[in-house]
């Protein structure tokens, strides 16, 4: 299903109709029509989203201390990804009544998400809602938490880039200072996403965040691991050596194979590749096993994506043998394209050896 298909006609009569309930002047058949126009089917998924805010608005009262009771009613009833246009609602008619508006926030977050809708208020009033946010750390539900941390990502996707804190992020890490040792994993997630995004930008800040609050728990450990991952794919040493592991572990494997089994394989088939190294530290190594794959992109073009085998630690002298498969198949997000393709061995981020593999069409 396409995600714009969750403002689907069945979506759109039940929210007309819970509206209905709640104001009996309000004409669920007429908001219906008024979403639906002509263009609705090329509408994309937050396109459909604003339109159904507008309509919406066409019939609630327009004082937004009057439309506020309507909504919070109507909210419960609607869960997951559609229902964030109920937030948006706040985001486009509330920002006049920001305390209103952040208690509705707070609400509405609990049954879907309130992280877009947030990031007006940020703009617009900033440090007094960047305060709001380090109050919700405190809270006790935790979607109220990982609106805190999801609500201010600097880079957000489908959410208003959030400049400001691209340019100084200390307001967000003073968020995800209150979050660092937070038990929900829906929250540790948001953190590490935000931490990511942050890093994009100030890796220092991230890396020097990431030493101070290192080993705090086992939630904290992973939720830093998870935000420090754009940092450790580029080789960071800071990175590398916090997780335990040294650039300086590729110096250190010796008698290196990596052989496909094909050099040949047609776009829809997978190749296989083993491998096989030893150690030749007098000490345990710690090893993050990896692997880069060069595709091919039009007009003679490359793009590189890395991916995880596992992490292991080799003991003295040992050998190290497995196997990689690659499945050369089309998707939404990468398209593939004939040529050869360079796959790389990685150890600790670093090329150990390389392979190649000459793709052709099925």
């Amino acid at each position: 299903m396409n995600l714009k298909d969750l403002y689907s006609p069945a979506f759109l009569h039940r929210l007309g109709q819970s509206f209905q309930e709640q104001l009996p002047s309000f004409d669920g058949d007429r908001f219906e029509a008024a979403c639906q126009t002509p263009d609705w089917e090329e509408l994309k998924l937050m396109e459909r989203r604003d339109r159904i805010v507008a309509c919406l608005h066409d019939q609630l009262p327009a004082d937004f201390t009057a439309a506020a009771p309507l909504i919070r009613a109507v909210g419960p009833q609607f869960t997951g990804l559609a229902a964030v246009c109920l937030p948006h609602y706040v985001a486009t008619y509330g920002l006049n009544e920001w305390a209103l508006s952040m208690d509705l926030l707070a609400e509405l977050t609990r049954f879907s998400s309130a992280e877009f809708a947030i990031r007006p208020f940020l703009v617009r009033e900033p440090a007094a809602t960047s305060q709001q946010m380090w109050r919700w750390t405190q809270s006790p539900d935790a979607d109220v938490r990982r609106l805190a941390s999801e609500g201010m990502r600097p880079r957000l996707p489908w959410g208003i880039r959030l400049t400001q804190f691209i340019d100084d992020p200390l307001p967000v890490l003073a968020v995800l200072k209150q979050l660092i040792t937070d038990e929900s994993p829906y929250v540790q997630k948001s953190v590490a996403n935000n931490l990511n995004d942050i890093s994009k930008d100030h890796p220092e800040l991230v890396v020097t965040f990431a030493q101070r609050y290192w080993n705090q728990t086992s939630q904290t450990n992973w939720m830093l691991t998870r935000g420090l991952r754009t940092l450790f794919k580029q080789g960071n040493p800071a990175v590398l050596a916090l997780q335990g592991y040294a650039l300086t572990a590729k110096e250190q494997v010796r008698s290196i194979q990596f052989t496909p089994a094909h050099q040949l394989a047609q776009i829809g088939q997978t190749t296989r590749l083993r491998y096989r190294f030893r150690s030749t530290a007098a000490a345990e190594l710690p090893l993050y096993l990896g692997y880069r794959v060069h595709y091919v992109r039009q007009r003679g073009a490359t793009t590189t994506k890395d991916f995880f085998l596992k992490r292991v630690t080799l003991a003295a002298g040992a050998e190290l043998t497995g196997e990689v498969t690659i499945p050369w198949r089309q998707l939404t997000t990468r398209h593939l394209y004939a040529g050869e393709h360079v796959i790389e061995l990685l150890v600790n981020t670093q090329p150990i050896a390389a392979s190649r593999v000459t793709l052709t069409e099925a």
